[in-house]
């Protein structure tokens, strides 16, 4: 079968993303994951959905060849990263709020 007509049901998709099978649900209500409900219970996701849906919540960005990071500026416009300093100054509280914002694929916060 190809990628347009397989069809997946919540249970194969969360083993597929290694996610709790509620989590699939919940993205399919809000439109998030994109389904068709067949009954009052049942969901069937076609796995050209689940691709796109991957693609799009991806955190891994595309470089392109004019991409470049110069080194030469300063250390402020140089730093990309997203996750905290590894050091432990940073409370359990903050950690978390970076943990969230990386899986949700949402930009950090500039100080």
């Amino acid at each position: 079968m190809d990628d347009d007509t397989q069809l997946l049901n919540p249970k194969q998709v969360a083993d597929i993303l290694g996610i709790h099978q509620k989590t699939v649900h919940l993205w399919l209500r809000s439109g998030r994951l994109k389904g068709t409900k067949i009954s009052y219970r049942a969901w069937r996701i076609p796995r050209s959905a689940l691709n796109s849906f991957i693609e799009s919540n991806s955190n891994l960005t595309k470089k392109s060849p004019d991409a470049t990071i110069d080194t030469n500026k300063g250390s402020e416009e140089a730093k990309t990263d997203v996750h905290p300093p590894a050091d432990d100054s940073i409370s359990s509280h903050t950690k978390m709020k970076y943990y969230i914002r990386d899986i949700m694929g949402e930009p950090p916060h500039e100080k």
